[in-house]
């Protein structure tokens, strides 16, 4: 079972008016459940910082300057922070200030608010409900740690194959070529394809491993929300990276206006890059033309690669996303089926989803959502 320290799991009290705040803790303490009371708000502030599972808070005590420490510290908690809070309230009917008070308590989140007298029983549910909230969230954060550390170990266990596999796929080719140059005339034909065969291998497997560096790096979490940047940056970095293949094919490169996203750009660049270096080599006979737009949904961009390319079979639009998932021979289209799982490793980091609209001999349409 999922555990927590007695600290992250006390239950702090603020009331400071009458004996509220003994009859409280000694209703709690009787259950086994470990109390703090704070005479004001800059204490409860303080021990909110330390550490807690929920606190008890009698409306009195909320003045305009306590609740504004509260909001304050609550605004700045960490996205798996919702500290439950339990708001202990004045009794009878509904009056136009209580209505608004409650309407001012709306803004500090996560609260229950209870009407005295109240029954220690009561105290007891809503104590023990806003503690299983509290416990939920120390597991999420729990996870969350535990995954930033899983993906932090895959880049470095990425980063060091990658660096120890090198050398020997780097040593293959060299000698490969220099049997070619310098021992070709004792080869027959037979030979000599050998040889060509064992270079363009290790040719491939040191794109595999800059492909596998790549996937791993877009797996990595990404801490906090990044800053705003522009998306037009990271398009015309990797349209720069393109620049000879973008002349080679004579494609026709059309970039509506670009939004401000909220993204790293080494991963936007990255999505993009591979997007149009796939419409680049797959494309028809007839002059490519690719076109990026951008449009805002609800609180997301969604961004459209299209292309006037080759196509894919309907039954191949959800597998052509997988790892190494490829529909032609390395004959055919050299590379290493990774680039469109890199796309949707990046895009469902950032919370968001990548798909395809086409047919087979009529172009395609790649389209991912990204937070705006």
């Amino acid at each position: 079972m999922f555990r927590r320290s007695a600290i992250e799991m006390r239950v702090l009290i603020l009331a400071p008016v009458g004996r509220d705040a003994q009859l409280l803790a000694d209703t709690l303490t009787a259950l086994h459940i470990d109390t703090e009371i704070s005479s004001d708000e800059k204490g409860l502030v303080a021990l909110l910082a330390e550490g807690a599972g929920t606190a008890i808070v009698t409306e009195e005590a909320l003045t305009a300057d306590h609740f504004q420490a509260l909001a304050a510290w609550l605004a700045v908690q960490p996205p798996w922070s919702d500290m439950p809070l339990v708001i202990l309230t004045s009794g009878g009917r509904a009056t136009f200030g209580s209505k608004r008070r409650a309407r001012e308590l709306e803004t500090l989140g996560n609260f229950t608010l209870i009407e005295r007298p109240v029954r220690p029983e009561t105290i007891e549910s809503a104590v023990r409900a806003a503690l299983r909230a509290r416990l939920r969230q120390y597991e999420m954060r729990s996870h969350q740690e535990a995954l930033v550390r899983a993906n932090a170990d895959l880049e470095q266990f990425a980063h060091s194959a990658s660096h120890d596999l090198r050398e020997p796929i780097r040593s293959i080719s060299v000698y490969s070529e220099l049997l070619a140059r310098d021992h070709a005339r004792f080869l027959d034909p037979k030979g000599k394809g050998f040889i060509g065969y064992i270079h363009s291998s290790a040719q491939h497997m040191e794109t595999l491993l800059d492909d596998l560096l790549s996937y791993a790096h877009a797996s990595s979490v990404p801490v906090g929300v990044p800053g705003p940047i522009s998306a037009k940056e990271p398009l015309d970095a990797a349209l720069e990276n393109l620049a000879g293949a973008i002349r080679e094919s004579s494609a026709s490169i059309i970039v509506g206006e670009m939004p401000i996203v909220r993204m790293r750009k080494s991963h936007l660049e990255q999505v993009f890059q591979n997007l149009v270096s796939n419409a680049i080599k797959y494309r028809r006979e007839d002059a490519l033309r690719v076109q990026l737009a951008a449009q805002k949904q609800d609180n997301h961009w969604l961004f459209c690669v299209e292309d006037n390319g080759m196509g894919i079979a309907q039954e191949y639009r959800e597998t052509i996303f997988g790892m190494f998932k490829r529909l032609h021979s390395n004959q055919e289209y050299s590379g290493t089926g990774m680039g469109l799982a890199i796309c949707q490793r990046i895009v469902e980091r950032y919370r968001g989803r990548i798909w395809v609209e086409s047919e087979l001999g009529r172009g395609s349409k790649f389209l991912f959502t990204v937070p705006a």
